[in-house]
């Protein structure tokens, strides 16, 4: 399997990615919590979890509106930054069945009305199975992982496939950085290892898993609108307990 490898080429407008060599190829990790293929002209998401704030109403759980709108509205963004002609999420676009109300439903479809001519491939997440089936008219192409595209094996779920590099989610990864004095910052991050690597949770109202830096590969925050990488050994805060 290819080594990850640093580059910074002139591929867009990606001035605040990084870029890196991935299984050979060029991908740049966006601060938006999406990784962009350009050679393929694909974006990757993971863990959008649409509907999540709704299906916690609908328990009784009193927490805030216009959070699918504001996935929707970043995805947007995201499309008109770069000229993806396919999205592929990694699992876990819709949280939960209680979730599927009409006013996310109709939320999603506005969006991919003004999507039309996007291909959106969902690698079902382990979320996506118990909300059910997508409306047909919305155009999501729904695939069991792993679904293998160019030298990636695209996964909900982290796993080794030997002769892949296996991009998935699921994990919702986030890391810790230790500042002067006793200051500690909670970021969300990529994490990436010998054979694949984690996308961080794209979803507004999602956790997040503390990790460590892999033996054989790094971990890069997303802080102050940009991406960063910190190699294997740096002095990260341990985790509590």
């Amino acid at each position: 399997m290819p080594a990850a490898q640093n580059t910074s080429p002139d591929r867009g407008p990606a001035s605040a990615a990084l870029w890196q060599t991935w299984a050979g190829e060029a991908v740049a990790l966006l601060p938006e919590r999406a990784l962009w293929w350009p050679r393929e002209h694909t974006l990757f998401v993971a863990d959008v979890h649409l509907g999540k704030a709704a299906s916690f109403r609908a328990q009784g759980v009193p927490v805030p509106t216009g959070t699918t709108q504001d996935n929707l509205e970043r995805l947007s963004a995201l499309l008109r930054q770069y000229p993806a002609r396919r999205l592929v999420v990694l699992g876990d676009w819709l949280h939960a069945a209680s979730g599927r109300t009409a006013a996310v439903l109709a939320a999603w479809r506005q969006w991919r009305q003004r999507h039309a001519a996007l291909a959106h491939v969902l690698v079902r997440g382990n979320h996506d199975a118990h909300a059910g089936a997508p409306p047909a008219d919305l155009g999501l192409q729904t695939v069991a992982e792993p679904w293998h595209l160019g030298p990636f094996a695209c996964c909900h779920h982290p796993q080794t496939l030997p002769g892949r590099f296996v991009l998935a989610g699921h994990v919702h990864p986030v890391c810790r950085l230790r500042g002067p004095g006793r200051d500690v910052l909670r970021l969300p991050c990529f994490a990436q290892h010998a054979d694949g690597a984690l996308l961080p949770a794209f979803g507004a109202f999602t956790g997040g898993h503390l990790i460590m830096p892999p033996a054989s590969g790094a971990l890069y925050p997303i802080g102050g609108g940009r991406v960063w990488r910190l190699d294997a050994g740096y002095p990260l805060p341990a985790p509590p307990g």
